[in-house]
């Protein structure tokens, strides 16, 4: 069961009040998993459209950068953050399977139409914050690392078993686990809110905030099924991401839609 939380509508972010949040159970994720298998198989053409078009770009990414050590386990990590920008389209799929409306790949694509000043924001902020990585990820790797060039996967298993360079481990974990959960937290509702009402985008942000604030243990377990799901679609060296992403994003938009209160009348 989902029960209102001490949100209270009449507080406001700028002109837009903010929308009350809900207190979800912790097996609320497997029911959000659920929703977004069913959605991935209404129309799987649509759906992997996506899956396919984000793990190509993926790959494209990895490819690049796959002799600069530097960056290539920092663009494995971007690519994460920037995930829930990509899956706007998979978002208003799942909408309009809600509100049985039309919903081909060309319908979906009109996603970026219902708030383009916002989403547009929303995006810029997605790719901030995955510059930042990279900068981070290439400090870190230059005041730590001492090896010799080598191909980014050695270099990786190398720090990982290496007992010297544990130091730079536990710190490049820490820096991006700190900016994981911060993206985690300010976009696990915000994006797909963004789709499905008129908000700006500083109340969408806020009301994401709110919502893992009322439900850490929830959206905890939430983000370790994101996490894992990933992880088995970057070990099948991004092929598993074509389904992985689409069934997530259209999870994703189940999961704003259970902690988010609907429309006000």
């Amino acid at each position: 069961m989902s029960d209102p939380a001490a949100v209270p509508p009449e507080s406001s972010v700028g002109r837009a009040a903010l929308p009350m949040v809900r207190r979800v159970g912790f097996a609320a994720p497997m029911r959000w998993l659920g929703l977004g298998w069913k959605d991935l198989w209404r129309q799987p053409a649509a759906s992997l459209f996506y899956g396919i078009a984000i793990a190509v770009g993926g790959a494209v990414i990895l490819g690049l950068t796959a002799n600069l050590p530097y960056l290539f386990a920092a663009a494995i990590t971007g690519f994460l953050l920037v995930a829930p920008m990509l899956a706007a389209g998979l978002y208003e799929l799942s909408r309009r399977y809600l509100a049985h409306e039309p919903a081909t790949v060309y319908d979906s694509m009109a996603a970026w139409k219902r708030n383009p000043s916002a989403l547009v924001g929303f995006g810029l902020m997605s790719i901030l914050a995955g510059t930042a990585w990279q900068l981070v990820s290439v400090v870190i790797v230059a005041l730590f690392y001492k090896g010799s060039a080598m191909v980014p996967m050695a270099m990786m298993v190398e720090v990982v078993l290496n007992p010297q360079h544990y130091l730079m481990f536990f710190i490049y974990l820490c820096a991006g686990g700190v900016l994981a959960a911060l993206v985690f937290a300010l976009s696990v509702v915000s994006m797909p809110m963004l789709i499905d009402r008129q908000c700006d985008l500083l109340c969408a942000l806020v009301t994401s905030v709110n919502a893992v604030a009322e439900n850490p243990l929830p959206l905890a377990l939430w983000a370790f099924i994101i996490m894992l799901l990933c992880g088995f679609g970057f070990a099948t060296a991004l092929v598993g991401m074509i389904v992985v992403l689409p069934w997530l994003g259209h999870a994703s938009f189940h999961a704003y839609k259970d902690l988010v209160e609907h429309h006000q009348p």
